[in-house]
């Protein structure tokens, strides 16, 4: 939240990883500030610029621990609470750096209420560089985001797969 591409922009969020749901702004691994970065990193002499530079306020759920990798108690339902919570709290779009293997129907008919309610969610199809689908990228409700390399070639670490709908540099 104290990023210098951040400023300006409210910057508010909930951590689901330890005993204290204020400590969602501390990043141990540095994914999650990379993803917000992705997303409304300002156009400066700092790093990259995001998609919408400066224009969008965000709420960011912690559902990693500070070692980047899923907490031992995370479950399906963790990851439909936070859906519902950014929902709850006025988020328009959310975006999910993460996928999994299993495919859970309680978790697609979450995003499916989500969908039906204008919520747009969008998740990495992910990157293990095969045809395989990972959830929730691949619930019909989500839009499945890939990777393409420097000549729009599908990168080699992407996810290709009939469920995916925007692939970019």
């Amino acid at each position: 939240s104290e990023h210098v591409d951040l400023q300006g922009l409210e910057v508010n969020g909930y951590s689901q990883t330890n005993e204290d749901p204020d400590d969602w702004d501390f990043d141990g691994h540095g994914h999650g500030t990379h993803v917000g970065g992705t997303i409304a990193a300002r156009g400066n002499e700092t790093g990259v610029i995001g998609v919408a530079p400066g224009l969008t306020n965000l709420f960011i759920v912690k559902i990693f621990g500070d070692d980047g990798l899923w907490v031992t108690k995370t479950h399906a339902s963790n990851l439909i609470a936070a859906a519902q919570l950014c929902a709850e709290e006025g988020s328009e779009v959310i975006s999910m750096s993460l996928s999994g293997t299993n495919r859970n129907r309680a978790e697609e008919r979450a995003f499916d209420a989500l969908y039906a309610q204008g919520v747009l969610s969008i998740a990495a199809a992910s990157n293990e560089g095969i045809e395989e689908y990972h959830y929730p990228a691949s619930y019909d409700s989500v839009i499945s985001v890939a990777a393409t390399d420097i000549n729009n070639v599908v990168a080699d670490f992407s996810q290709f797969n009939d469920q995916v709908e925007l692939a970019a540099p």
